[in-house]
């Protein structure tokens, strides 16, 4: 069974996802919780959690400030935040997960289930958490991509396209370089839509400063000599985005 923890200075928020864990998520067999980061400490040495519900916004130490002080961790760590655009895009970038306040029974229990998929990778918990670290304290964020077996950490500048097979996504880089991500193409073009990178088609998402041609037969010739499909619904749009270059 999952042993979970819940950091948060506020009772009824614990008591809130206590009973929604109680009632959504039957895999989760025992639940502790800690108001403190002191207390938080202790509590994740004598438990030894596999998910950390960690509030970010905390009186006297953030949850940011709990995780600089454990020397290694091998848990899963579920970041419980009001909304912030630029830390939750932070987070994003950097694989790790995050629930929304209020958090949302279906949002949970989605949330408990990618850990279960993913659960080969909590040993990589900590060097997660020093990307998202990076990417929060700098212009030059490095995207964290989870593949079947491992993690990587790339320049978004450095990808040309991104394509859908079925579940997963196949990212290709410059020099021929590919990796598959175990995240839908869908996710990144939420996570990408303000980082240059445009949905051409259902399957393809595409570095618009790698596009070297765009033709009269709706495709797209990139720097690599690859050559992608436009969908017929795009077609104006991206007509009208190179006028206005």
């Amino acid at each position: 069974m999952i042993r979970a923890l819940i950091v948060d200075d506020s009772l009824s928020s614990i008591g809130l996802l206590k009973w929604l864990i109680n009632q959504h998520c039957p895999a989760i067999g025992n639940v502790e919780s800690a108001t403190s980061v002191l207390a938080a400490l202790d509590l994740i040495k004598s438990f030894e959690p596999d998910i950390l519900f960690l509030d970010i916004q905390m009186p006297h130490q953030s949850g940011f400030d709990l995780l600089s002080q454990l020397d290694n961790w091998n848990f899963e760590v579920i970041f419980t935040t009001a909304y912030n655009e630029f830390a939750i895009q932070a987070i994003r970038f950097s694989a790790l997960d995050y629930l929304l306040k209020p958090i949302d029974a279906t949002e949970l229990v989605n949330a408990v289930e990618r850990f279960r998929v993913k659960r080969i990778y909590a040993p990589a918990g900590e060097e997660l958490y020093k990307n998202f670290v990076q990417n929060i304290s700098t212009k030059g964020r490095k995207l964290a991509l989870r593949g079947v077996t491992d993690i990587e950490y790339v320049n978004l500048d450095d990808i040309i396209r991104m394509q859908a097979e079925r579940n997963y996504t196949r990212i290709y880089f410059e020099k021929g370089k590919e990796f598959l991500s175990s995240k839908t193409l869908k996710e990144y073009e939420e996570m990408l839509n303000d980082s240059g990178f445009i949905r051409v088609h259902r399957t393809h998402l595409v570095n618009k400063d790698y596009i070297r041609k765009y033709d009269k037969d709706g495709i797209l010739h990139l720097t690599d000599e690859s050559e992608v499909e436009v969908s017929r619904r795009k077609r104006e749009f991206l007509m009208e985005m190179f006028k206005n270059q």
